[in-house]
């Protein structure tokens, strides 16, 4: 019996058939990746698929579209008062930017959704969205009130003009469900979690309110000294006055 230990360099010394056989699994395992990427580069064709239901609707807005539809070029409806929303005619959805064969394979199963309305697992099947960042969209959204555009996504902490360029063609938004704040009845509590809105920003309006009576219009918040013209205009489409 031979209780010499085994060598390395014997370990590693393969006789004429074990070397075939290696060489053999090689090749097979070269052809077999080759393989693939001919077949995903040249041959599957990368079309855009959206999985959307032949009629979907948005729950109160009563705003009614079919996946033909969605897929067209422009959808106006400020033509279709009867079905509408009541404040539905001050917008219009667009898809001219869902050109018919956009993506490849990892996005071929996202589908178009409503950003003000959108839950997190909704937003997790956008590419790119994660659940930490879907929570967080969802998150701001509330602190918001509402998107009116989707360039305003890039507020979102860690959400990058990148990832918004890849989940903006599913998006669409409907602005009648944007919340706004009554500012000659709203609290400093309430208007602190605006994200538009300084601490000092937010006390100011009130002082101001305060020692001049209800706010008339909307104008009148550029009023308030510490109300500068960039935050009026960020603010302004979310205050309402009664």
């Amino acid at each position: 019996m031979n209780n010499n230990p085994l060598s390395w360099r014997e370990a590693f010394t393969f006789n004429r058939s074990e070397t075939r056989g290696f060489l053999l699994l090689t090749i097979l395992l070269l052809l077999t990746i080759a393989a693939r990427v001919v077949y995903f580069s040249f041959i599957k064709p990368a079309e855009l698929v959206f999985n959307v239901p032949a009629e979907w609707t948005f729950s109160d807005s009563i705003i009614n579209c079919t996946a033909n539809e969605a897929l067209g070029t422009s959808i106006d409806y400020s033509n279709r008062k009867n079905d509408m929303h009541p404040r539905a005619n001050q917008f219009q959805w667009s898809f001219d930017s869902v050109p018919a064969q956009a993506h490849a394979s990892p996005f071929k199963r996202s589908r178009i959704i409503e950003l003000n309305t959108a839950d997190t697992l909704e937003l997790r099947g956008l590419p790119s969205i994660g659940p930490w960042l879907s929570r967080k969209i969802v998150e701001y959204r509330e602190r918001l009130g509402g998107f009116f555009s989707t360039e305003q996504l890039l507020e979102v902490y860690r959400l990058t003009p990148g990832k918004l360029d890849t989940i903006a063609p599913f998006l669409v938004i409907d602005t009648s469900w944007v919340r706004r704040i009554d500012i000659n009845t709203v609290s400093l509590e309430a208007l602190l979690i605006h994200p538009y809105l300084s601490r000092s920003q937010a006390k100011g309006l009130l002082a101001y309110r305060e020692k001049h009576g209800p706010f008339e219009s909307v104008a009148d918040l550029r009023k308030c000294l510490l109300i500068d013209e960039k935050t009026f205009e960020k603010v302004s489409n979310y205050v309402k006055v009664r």
